[in-house]
């Protein structure tokens, strides 16, 4: 493992930590949590202890289930726990468009094309365009290349996704 490696490592146990937390506060079980995120007990279980990175959609179930935002468990500062969306277009509402119009314009602010960012951030061209087109997912550990890569906190590659 080299040095970034266990940088991404670091920050998917981070948001273990994070996600027990908020789910403390919030009076959760992992049980009732993952009934309420609609995943199984071991899914939260694993999620905490970092011995699995959650994939987009997952990240949203499960911060939404706990009442706080994706971004919330991305970030060590407090903020307002409330989980709230604004009133969004409809395909702005879907996390995977709303994730991947972020990126496309953090891209577009750091002057990079997807080619240099997936050289950057070690991630394939063709999974670039597939995640800012809002057809695929993003794990954890590449939500976190990504935003080292273009040099942006995490958390701002989930804002208006709740």
């Amino acid at each position: 493992m080299d040095g970034s490696d266990i940088e991404i490592e670091e920050q998917v146990r981070r948001f273990g930590q994070r996600l027990r937390l908020r789910r403390t506060e919030a009076g959760l079980s992992q049980l009732a949590l993952a009934k309420r995120a609609g995943v199984d007990l071991a899914a939260v279980s694993f999620l905490e202890r970092a011995k699995r990175a959650p994939n987009l959609n997952t990240l949203v179930r499960v911060a939404r289930a706990a009442d706080v935002t994706p971004a919330m468990l991305l970030e060590d500062e407090q903020r307002p726990r409330s989980a709230r969306r604004a009133a969004l277009a409809d395909d702005e509402q879907d996390p995977l468009k709303r994730f991947g119009a972020n990126l496309r314009s953090a891209r577009d602010t750091a002057r990079m094309s997807q080619e240099a960012l997936a050289h950057e951030a070690k991630l394939d061209r063709a999974a670039i365009s597939i995640i800012e087109r809002g057809t695929r997912a993003a794990n954890l550990r590449t939500i976190l290349k990504l935003a080292r890569a273009l040099k942006v906190p995490p958390s701002s590659l989930l804002r208006g996704i709740g």
